[in-house]
């Protein structure tokens, strides 16, 4: 009872202090998604289309700390700084929907299949100083499995899935945005009412792809990407951001665990089951 006080008072507090900031503020962005869905992608092919806007020349991605700079903005965080010149007012969490979400006008929801998305979740949350450590104690030990992992925390993501899809404005799939990035870029940058560039465009898909950003990651000794700087993640960010990794890291029964939990699988990704 004392933790949910808590969060409460946390939320409350939160909520009030981001609707005086953005009360007279004319557009608000919010983009969310479960952790390791395509959040950070997306931010790079944003930021680097921004970037590319006010300097065409540009020839190379921005870095994970340029992109922390220019979006800086965490609304879990409660963070109220104004953006820099030319760049929008952008924020992003991976909070489940809750009060301080009505505060944005263009929300945007982005989506990756479950089992990939977990798969990559669990090495994100494995390799740290104290692995698992926002789980409970009682459970870490277990969560050092993959199956288990992802048999565990798929009613979680359903559940993050389910109520996120009503409360966006515009949905993202991850499965489209690796079809054919150049498309949905064009449709967010549509969506968000920006100057539509379709050079730019194709630069940004080229500076935002995982081989230049997992090399821009290394040349800038920054593998620790959009995760802790502090050294309490061992691991690199940057894994492959390929589709379909499941089939090879994940037992049989697991995979058609979440596919019955999660029946519109087949709708949402349809070339990557049979």
């Amino acid at each position: 009872m004392i933790e949910y006080l808590k969060d409460k008072y946390y939320w409350f507090k939160t909520y009030n202090k981001l609707n005086l900031f953005l009360k007279d503020k004319e557009d608000s962005i919010l983009l969310f998604g479960y952790p390791k869905s395509g959040n950070t992608w997306l931010r790079f092919l944003i930021y680097n289309y921004q970037y590319l806007l006010l300097n065409p020349s540009n020839k190379e991605t921005i870095t994970f700390d340029k992109l922390n700079s220019l979006q800086n903005n965490v609304m879990d965080r409660g963070s109220v700084f104004l953006p820099e010149n030319g760049f929008p007012l952008f924020y992003r969490t991976h909070k489940i929907y809750n009060r301080p979400y009505t505060l944005f006008n263009k929300k945007i929801f982005i989506h990756r299949n479950p089992l990939d998305t977990l798969i990559s979740a669990y090495y994100f949350y494995k390799n740290r100083d104290i692995p698992f450590s926002d789980d409970p104690k009682n459970l870490r030990e277990k969560l050092m499995d993959i199956d288990f992992y992802v048999s565990y925390k798929i009613n979680f993501w359903i559940k993050y899935f389910r109520i996120s899809v009503k409360k966006a404005v515009i949905v993202m799939n991850y499965s489209d945005m690796k079809n054919d990035t150049r498309q949905e870029l064009t449709k967010l940058v549509q969506f968000l009412n920006w100057d539509l560039d379709e050079v730019l465009i194709k630069k940004s898909v080229e500076f935002s792809s995982f081989n230049k950003v997992k090399n821009m990651g290394k040349m800038q000794s920054q593998p620790y990407g959009d995760g802790p700087k502090d050294g309490s993640f061992k691991g690199e960010f940057t894994r492959s951001g390929e589709e379909g990794q499941f089939n090879s890291k994940l037992k049989k029964e697991t995979i058609d665990l979440v596919l019955q939990k999660f029946p519109e699988f087949k709708n949402l990704y349809p070339n990557l089951v049979e």
